[in-house]
């Protein structure tokens, strides 16, 4: 009978801390349709599914996250369909990963956040619960919290023991069209490898730029 109350308390404590584990999405660009940009040898389309594959794992067994990626291997995503499914899932945290073709043999590293007007998009709003949010306006909700994500990203990838690996630019703000749409906080990662498999050391230490989610 112990055993048994023993199992069902191990249940429930399991249970409860993935009801609370962060949710995290990664979007890797390009799907069966769309091939991307060519890398050296192949396009950016596989590229991104295994390097989002990594830092799935690594970021889940690093801060216990629950971490989704918004495609697999032949499947075909399409316009919106992403953004949409982020919204229904209430994630925490989204994140596009895009590479492409860098001729300097130092990776570099962009960060950029989707901002249409810094002027007006960053100005302090009442959001009705029952009033529809159109699809544009979706992204002022938290563009603060996206800020302060970004910023936190930034102070970690810019210390100097990793200005000798790789080079890091932003946080800028850009209407981009793969964040649009989405109420979490979302950030777009575009990286510039001179070999395709350079992303595989870029893993660790954006694992720990990512501690912010914890």
């Amino acid at each position: 009978m112990k055993m048994i109350i023993f199992i069902l308390i191990f249940i429930c404590n399991f249970i409860l801390i993935q009801i609370n584990a962060s949710i995290v999405m990664i979007n890797p660009a390009g799907h069966a349709k769309d091939s991307g940009r060519r890398l050296m040898e192949g396009v950016e389309r596989a590229q991104t599914f295994n390097f989002a594959e990594k830092l799935q794992q690594e970021l889940q067994n690093e801060y216990s996250l629950k971490v989704i990626l918004t495609r697999y291997p032949g499947e075909e995503i399409i316009a919106w369909e992403s953004a949409s499914f982020a919204n229904r899932l209430g994630i925490d945290f989204y994140l596009s990963l895009h590479l492409y073709r860098e001729e300097e043999l130092k990776p570099k590293i962009f960060l950029y956040q989707l901002v249409y007007d810094p002027m007006s998009d960053f100005c302090s709003r009442n959001f009705d619960p029952y009033v529809f949010i159109p699809v544009w306006q979706a992204h002022f909700k938290n563009i603060h919290q996206t800020r302060f994500y970004g910023k936190y990203i930034k102070d970690k990838l810019t210390i100097e023991s990793y200005s000798k690996n790789f080079d890091f630019y932003g946080l800028y703000g850009l209407p981009l069209k793969p964040l649009c749409g989405i109420v979490a906080p979302a950030l777009l990662l575009e990286i510039g490898i001179h070999r395709d498999e350079q992303w595989q050391s870029l893993i660790g230490p954006l694992v720990e730029s990512f501690s912010f989610l914890v």
